[in-house]
């Protein structure tokens, strides 16, 4: 029987079993590309100096004195779009079946994802008078958020919200977003603030998920707050007449520094982080107002480690080193203590189990799921004692276009492997968060029981391996390069015709010109797979 006909099926003959009178609310804050050490709050209370010294976050750093901090919670990937299809189903990437931004096996192998139970149907399924909304940037392979047990959404565009719904109003016509609402950080906190007044008035619990688009370029800020930062900048490093605020295309050509490009770069992005912490603290304080926040569970994320550069992390997004996988992450509640903080490892694909424990489902949950519940850290902290993890941290990243590792942690130790050359190294990443001591020649028996468990993972969920990566890379680029040339002999055959319209002839030339440049990019995008099938390098 489908998983979801049968918990429903339950659901009809005990509709109330487990739950309290008064069922907590859920809000999950997703950052986009935000770094480990980019706010103004430090995950490590010991720690003040890993906070920002420019970015300026106060409505997160309240957050993190009403609740708790995790110094050491885990993305499920470097890059967005396998860690939002982790978070949703409580499962590795590995599992999932979406390990990459553009995954060529998920494609080739047709993952459905609607076969996996989300965070809203669970809740749904758990207790019907929940109410579940999703606002922002989705995950392309999931499509429509409405399919995944959502009951409100904000994708009101021809194609399901991804990154081009922050660059542009209506990405389809490439109509800009107002320049008071960059990266729509205030549109989505209106839409969330009615949402939360609805619910105030219905007095029915919820789930809710304002996903943002920021801190991911296009870096866009407030002309406003920008110039704040551009001032403060300036007076730091002694720029006499300060720094003026161009576009970003025309800094070189209007100043002749690029320099002062980078200092005007360093302010846009310090002001979309502080635009990004104002429209969640215009949320936050709604939901004080309304008188919600003492039975809501607020949890702050970000989907992968952004930026080059998280002191104390190596690395961010899009590598596999602590920088790229280890983000903030703060979650404050009911029996949370405030300005508290968990040092235990946690992952995002735990949230669901999380949240399933929260609620007091009596359901069981699918019996792939690599998440366990946080409940027993949000109420004791350290204390707490989390349900052993039989698989361990698995982060699985066969991509084609980067330098491809898998990374493993167990405990203290990160294991990871560069998946070309099969070179292991082995971090103390508890003592060691930089990773700047390499211990598997140190520690060789670890290392090799480390390497049994991963692989056996890697098995048990049938996971991508770096050869079908490419392979399946290589077919995908022939086949689009044997279509460009098909198009380009037809369009040659047509524009040889006599008695072509001028109208027609030109549209015949720029549909060449088009296939051309894309015969161009597909031959490029072959050699650069040819040289990315050898690399040995870890960066």
């Amino acid at each position: 029987m489908n998983f979801n006909i049968h918990i429903l099926a339950i659901l009809f003959l005990f509709p109330s079993v487990g739950f309290a009178d008064k069922e907590p609310n859920f809000v999950i804050i997703y950052a986009d590309d935000l770094g480990y050490s980019q706010l103004s709050v430090s995950m490590m209370k010991e720690k003040p100096e890993y906070a920002h010294p420019l970015h300026q976050t106060p409505n997160i750093a309240k957050l993190a004195e009403r609740g708790m901090r995790f110094a050491s919670a885990y993305a499920p990937s470097p890059v967005c779009t396998p860690s939002r299809a982790s978070i949703q189903f409580g499962m590795t990437t590995a599992r999932v079946g979406c390990i990459s931004i553009h995954d060529v096996v998920m494609n080739k192998r047709k993952i459905d994802m609607s076969k996996n139970v989300s965070i809203a149907e669970m809740i749904k399924t758990a207790n019907k008078d929940y109410v579940t909304a999703f606002f922002g940037k989705g995950c392309t392979p999931m499509g429509w958020f409405k399919d995944h047990g959502y009951d409100v959404t904000d994708f009101n565009h021809t194609n399901p919200n991804g990154n081009a719904h922050g660059d542009w109003w209506e990405p389809q016509t490439k109509t800009p977003i107002p320049d008071d609402d960059p990266k729509r950080l205030f549109s989505l906190a209106k839409t969330s603030v009615n949402f939360l007044e609805k619910r105030a008035g219905d007095q029915k619990p919820f789930f809710l998920t304002i996903s943002h688009y920021a801190v991911h370029v296009r870096n866009t800020s407030l002309k406003s707050t920008r110039e704040k930062y551009l001032k403060m900048i300036a007076e730091r490093n002694g720029i006499d007449g300060g720094i003026p605020d161009f576009p970003k295309s025309d800094a070189k050509k209007k100043n002749g520094s690029s320099k002062l490009r980078h200092y005007w770069e360093e302010a846009n992005y310090a002001a979309m982080m502080e635009d990004m912490d104002r429209s969640i603290g215009i949320v936050l304080d709604k939901l004080k107002a309304l008188g919600l926040d003492e039975n809501t569970y607020v949890i702050f994320s970000s989907d992968n480690g952004g930026g080059s550069k998280n002191p104390p992390l190596q690395g961010g997004k899009a590598k596999m080193w602590e920088g790229g996988l280890r983000v903030p992450m703060i979650v404050a509640g009911p029996g949370v203590a405030p300005n508290s903080q968990c040092d235990q490892p946690v992952a995002q694909w735990d949230y669901l189990t999380t949240m399933h424990d929260l609620v007091g489902s009596q359901i069981p949950l699918p019996k792939n799921l690599d998440g366990i519940s946080l409940r027993p850290v949000f109420e004791k902290g350290n204390a707490g004692k989390l349900a052993k993890r039989d698989t361990g941290f698995v982060f699985h990243f066969p991509a084609f276009y980067t330098t491809p590792i898998t990374s493993y942690r167990e405990g203290d130790y990160k294991l990871m492997r560069q998946l070309n050359t099969g070179e292991v190294k082995l971090f103390n990443v508890a003592e060691d968060m930089g990773e700047s001591k390499e211990l598997s020649k140190e520690m060789p028996e670890k290392t090799e029981e480390m390497i049994r468990k991963l692989n056996a993972y890697l098995r048990k969920v049938d996971a991508w391996t770096m050869k079908e990566v490419y392979d399946t890379r290589q077919e995908e680029l022939d086949e689009w390069i044997d279509k460009d040339k098909l198009r380009i002999s037809a369009n040659r055959k047509k524009l040889e015709g006599q008695n072509l319209k001028a109208s027609e002839r030109q549209k015949l030339k720029s549909e060449m010109e088009s296939s051309l440049q894309n015969l161009k990019r597909h031959e490029k995008n072959i050699e650069e797979l040819k040289a990315q099938r050898i690399i040995e390098r870890w960066f």
